[in-house]
């Protein structure tokens, strides 16, 4: 089975993987009950996270194109005529539908079905509620980044880890990270991260960064030349701007940056720049410093769809496990 990957293209890899099996199989490349490579194998010979091919392997699955057996492998479940399966909704709508048939002929009427229903799905919360996440990066900015754009800091207990911690004090982080279910980091620590985790089964994910797409507008507003300052609060956060920058053809200008605090070196760098860029936590104060003379770009990093979807994915694959 030959999947080939293009990291630069923008499309989250696990669906990349996905939509390659499906055309595969509408091609008739991949034929009905043919075995799919492991997900270890597949992941060490594409060179990504074992994650990403399963959660490839694993939305195939839940759309009814491959079937998981437990000790024989992953096969294909259907033709090319069969890919177009239910969605996921009218699947799960069936699913209702039997339990409440099987409710009824055991003598339970449609409201207990609902509250022993109700009831339930509060335990599966609660469940949820004491899954941990610990998310590991090398600055604060981009951990906050992480934290606020997934959004599930009311569903888990949130541990945030920066990089340096993990390299200084391994012992203390081993015995955190020990106690959660769920890791995730960004790309560029993938293989420390999973060098650092070797000979443990957590379930790690590789959550790629990028700017929201108002400050790559406000960026390329920038007339050429300028002199651009930005302020943050560690040098980490400055090289992933210059980074982004880069990778987004955004470098048409000269930028510098501070991480200074202090009132006097902050005010003097603040006048030399045309236009000023802010880390999100620092962008109120710097506001207020420049009180409207220039303006100020909120850099703001959000995680990709992708990284989003399979974070999702693995939390519910950690919650359904009691």
């Amino acid at each position: 089975m030959e999947i080939e990957i293009d990291k630069k293209s923008g499309l989250p890899i696990y669906l990349q993987i996905k939509e390659q099996i499906e055309e595969m199989i509408n091609k008739g490349i991949l034929m009905r009950g043919e075995r799919l490579p492991p997900e270890r194998e597949l992941s060490k010979k594409l060179n990504v996270s074992r994650n990403r091919v399963s959660a490839a392997y694993k939305e195939l699955e839940q759309n009814g194109i491959l079937l998981s057996q437990q000790g024989k492998g992953t096969f294909v479940k259907v033709g090319p005529k069969g890919l177009k399966e239910p969605s996921r909704k009218d699947k799960l709508l069936k699913i209702i539908d039997l339990a409440m048939d099987e409710a009824i002929e055991m003598g339970f009427s449609l409201d207990d079905f609902l509250t022993i229903a109700y009831v339930r799905a509060k335990e599966k919360e609660e469940l949820r509620n004491r899954t941990k996440v610990a998310f590991i990066e090398c600055s604060k900015e981009q951990l906050e980044a992480m934290i606020n754009a997934t959004a599930i800091e009311k569903e888990v207990a949130v541990i945030p880890i920066k990089i340096q911690e993990m390299q200084n004090e391994p012992e203390r982080i081993a015995k955190v990270l020990n106690k959660v279910e769920v890791i995730i980091t960004t790309p560029f620590h993938l293989d420390e991260v999973e060098e650092f985790l070797a000979g443990s089964d957590k379930n790690l994910v590789d959550m790629t960064l990028e700017p929201e797409m108002k400050t790559i507008v406000d960026i390329a507003r920038i007339p050429e030349k300028s002199n651009v300052g930005l302020v943050c609060q560690s040098e980490s956060f400055a090289k992933e701007v210059e980074s982004s920058l880069k990778d987004n053809d955004l470098n048409n200008f000269k930028l510098n940056y501070t991480t200074t605090e202090e009132n006097e070196q902050l005010e003097l760098f603040l006048s030399a720049q045309d236009v000023v860029i802010s880390s999100p936590a620092r962008y109120n104060s710097i506001q207020e410093k420049i009180d409207g003379q220039k303006k100020v770009i909120n850099f703001q990093f959000t995680p990709d769809r992708g990284s989003i979807n399979l974070l999702k994915m693995t939390l519910l694959d950690v919650n359904q496990v009691e």
